[in-house]
């Protein structure tokens, strides 16, 4: 894709009418201003006569699409001058096929009945290097996007990532390269082979059929030793791809300083202990290889993916000052040392079939091995305590989608999915103990979609079978109800209202199903709790959106509970204070929210949002807490720059933890520079913040906690990236790199 450039002229505008072919006027009509090879300016709709104005449009030669529900779209040619330009009558025919329900809301957002089709910018994609950057700049009223992390979250929760329908991770979506992403997905209120998603992203691709490339890109840190690096490269020879894949990242810092306060209340006596961290030493590294193989017709896309992912967290440790209040009044030094390594091999294999014109058949099947190694020391004066442990997990998932429509603005679809996943853990040191663990769950989800003029409705109901068992120890078996519903009113193009209830259900953390106990320090120890329950989880919503023109409006209210939450328990056994897990209690959250984006002009975008947030434990442990807080973004795009200033309030909540936490307020910016093949990026975050520390504190009957940290991470830190891509041949989509790199592990852990 080559980039359009305007020349530096003054604006104009453009005006013109649109009727039907019986000489009627349409309203709220797409017009879409595009350059000429076909990359979106700006659009607009008609208003309540047929009339429309393109502003502020430099001279040049574009496109202009028309379209409208009910009529034949047309295309239309045209030279801009330096003068105001009224465009002759256009007349559409009328069509005599259904159409889905399409209008534009606003310069770049299409609203079809069941999702959002966004169409970037010119500059949202020039000022972008990969995936992440790209979605952080269309600033989704309601969506935060972490670019550094690879975080994308709404207020229904964690969106799931997917390329051209593929489920995607992050290095995959951090690969995408932006000049080759056509439009964005965004299903609010995912259905057919999304059901099931929180919230849902597409990415999809422009098509190629010969070329390749080479692509190379890192990022490194200021104030600390921190740096990603990656090389990519593609081949493509028509219907087939190859695509391999490489990266390392490492860190290395002096960890996390704490100040913490512990009060233990033993039978006989209280124990009031303070912990002052006074050196920390944190080390990890990571690579990866991953190796693509994709072929694809009309009717059916084939892909195999092979990866191999090593980790690997070396020598940590923390040295401590530990002082002892009551009968008697000891310092002691403690230190803390921990190492960790993983191996990760997988291997997934994909089909997607096109059964004639209104069905769709998806297979997916991923298998994978993991081995953790996880050593931990402690001392602690005259006492001593040495954990090693050597895991073997096997994970195995197997799912299948089945979607057809109907002739009724209607369709069906069945889901079926299956995990399994195996564990084998071996503990020497302290103790020896053997862990065998299963889990699986198996989910069967039926799904009918029909649309009744404004409104459209998804119903999903089905039912789930959650499954674990820990060796010499009855069987676990759930059998539950899954059901969502969604409704969405458009109760014109300008506002709608959104309505989902959801439930669901999880089998608790492997890592925690166990009935392994290990030493904290001198005085407490970690146990798992083979006997702990399923958690029943409810989310209802209600959301009104508005667009129009250079404004979104989002207002939303929200509750999320969890009946059988998994929380930490504390209780004295002996002589010492065990830290356990229960399901005895309920967690609930409120929460009101307000997102607003703003394109003040074509450079200047801005972004706001602000909540309301009411979190509940009720069960053993009673708390509750009122929150408020927000977050705003600016971006301004001259040429080839962009700057961004960003910030967010600081947060006081209770999490399930269960704690109170407060994060201090952050902020930061950063500008970008990009030409042709090159993208540089520089940014700094908290420049002027010194110490900033996050609080954690609870009550919990026996034991009672007060922690107060700071990491270099989170203070005057800078970074900088960048990156560069060769092209050979035709220019080919960058491809994602479809690796999974979150390690999965049912080690119990100290930390």
């Amino acid at each position: 894709m080559s980039y359009y450039i305007f020349p530096l002229e003054s604006q104009v505008l453009v005006k013109g009418k649109l009727m039907s072919e019986d000489n009627h006027e349409l309203n709220y009509a797409s017009i879409r201003l595009l350059s000429p090879d076909s990359s979106f300016v700006q659009g607009t709709i008609t208003d309540s006569i047929g009339n429309y104005c393109l502003q502020n449009v430099y001279s040049g030669d574009y496109l202009l699409s028309i379209s409208s529900m009910g009529y034949i779209p047309q295309w239309h040619a045209l030279t801009i001058g330096k003068q105001d330009k009224k465009l002759p009558l256009f007349k559409l025919k009328n069509n005599n096929i259904l159409l889905d329900e399409v209008v534009v809301n606003s310069s770049s957002f299409v609203r079809k009945k069941d999702r959002v089709l966004i169409s970037p910018t010119e500059q949202q994609v020039k000022h972008s290097s990969t995936g992440y950057d790209l979605l952080y700049n269309l600033m989704i009223p309601g969506m935060y996007v972490n670019t550094q992390k690879g975080s994308v979250n709404t207020l229904f929760g964690e969106a799931t990532l997917y390329i051209n329908g593929q489920k995607a991770d992050y290095k995959e979506v951090r690969a995408l390269r932006p000049k080759d992403i056509e439009k964005i997905e965004y299903f609010e209120m995912p259905t057919g082979k999304y059901a099931g998603d929180k919230t849902s992203v597409n990415y999809i691709l422009k098509k190629a059929k010969t070329g390749g490339y080479i692509a190379l890109d890192g990022m490194q840190y200021i104030g600390y030793l921190a740096g990603d690096y990656n090389a990519n490269l593609k081949l493509i020879h028509n219907n087939t791809s190859y695509m391999l894949f490489a990266g390392h990242s490492m860190e290395s810092n002096d960890g996390i300083r704490t100040d913490k306060k512990e009060i233990i209340h033993f039978p006989k006596q209280k124990i009031i202990r303070t912990i002052h961290v006074d050196d920390a030493k944190l080390k990890r590294n990571k690579q990866y290889a991953q190796l693509n193989i994709n072929n694809s017709n009309d009717k059916r896309t084939l892909t195999g993916k092979i990866s191999l992912v090593r980790q690997s967290m070396p020598d940590n440790y923390s040295k401590s000052i530990v002082k002892y209040g009551g009968p008697s009044v000891n310092d002691i030094s403690s230190k803390t040392e921990t190492s960790q390594t993983t191996l990760m091999p997988s291997l997934n294999l994909n089909g997607s079939f096109n059964l004639g014109q209104t069905q769709f058949f998806n297979i997916d099947f991923t298998t994978t091995y993991t081995n953790n190694e996880y050593i931990r020391k402690y001392s602690e004066g005259n006492y001593f305590s040495h954990t090693e442990a050597d895991e073997n997990l096997y994970d195995i998932t197997f799912s299948t989608d089945y979607n057809i429509q109907l002739k009724h603005n209607n369709s069906f679809g069945l889901n079926f999915s299956h995990l399994h996943s195996i564990s084998s853990a071996t503990y020497k040191g302290s103790f020896n103990k053997q862990s065998h663990l299963w889990t699986a769950e198996t989910l069967l989800m039926g799904q009918y979609n029909q649309s009744f003029g404004k409104v459209y409705m998804s119903l999903q109901f089905g039912g789930d079978l959650l499954q674990y068992c820990l060796h010499k120890n009855e069987t676990k078996r759930y059998l539950s109800p899954h059901a969502n519903i969604l409704l969405n009113y458009r109760i014109n193009p300008e506002h709608s209202i959104l309505y989902g209830l959801h439930t669901g259900n999880s089998n608790p953390p492997m890592e925690w199903i166990n009935n392994v106990s290990q030493d904290i320090d001198s005085l407490s120890i970690k146990r798992g709790n083979p006997q702990l329950e399923k958690t029943d989880y409810y989310n209802s919503y209600l959301v009104y959106s508005y667009q129009k023109g250079k404004i979104n409006i989002q207002v939303a209210g929200l509750y999320w509970g969890a009946v059988n939450n998994v929380f930490s328990d504390y209780y004295i056994e002996n002589d010492k204070l065990v830290n356990t897990f229960r399901t005895e209690g309920n967690f609930h959250q409120l929460k009101g929210a307000l997102a607003i984006t703003y394109k003040i002009s074509p450079n200047l975008h801005l972004k706001l949002s602000g909540f309301y947030r009411y979190n509940e434990i009720t069960g053993k442990i009673k708390k509750h807490r009122n929150e408020w807080g927000g977050s705003f973004d600016i971006n301004y795009y001259w040429k080839d720059f962009a700057f961004n200033i960003h910030g967010k309030s600081t947060e006081k909540t209770l999490d399930n933890y269960p704690a109170f936490i407060d994060t201090p307020a952050t902020y930061g910016a950063f500008v970008r520079w990009n030409h042709k093949n090159w993208m540089a990026e520089i940014g700094t975050d908290n420049t002027f913040s010194k110490h900033n520390r996050t609080k954690m504190y609870m009550d919990m009957g026996a034991y009672r906690f007060h922690n107060s940290s700071y990491s270099r991470t989170y203070q005057k830190t800078g970074y900088f990236k960048v990156a560069y891509t060769f092209d050979f041949g035709k220019k080919t989509p960058k491809e994602q790199r479809d690796i999974n790199t979150t390690i999965n592990s049912a080690i119990l852990k100290a930390e």
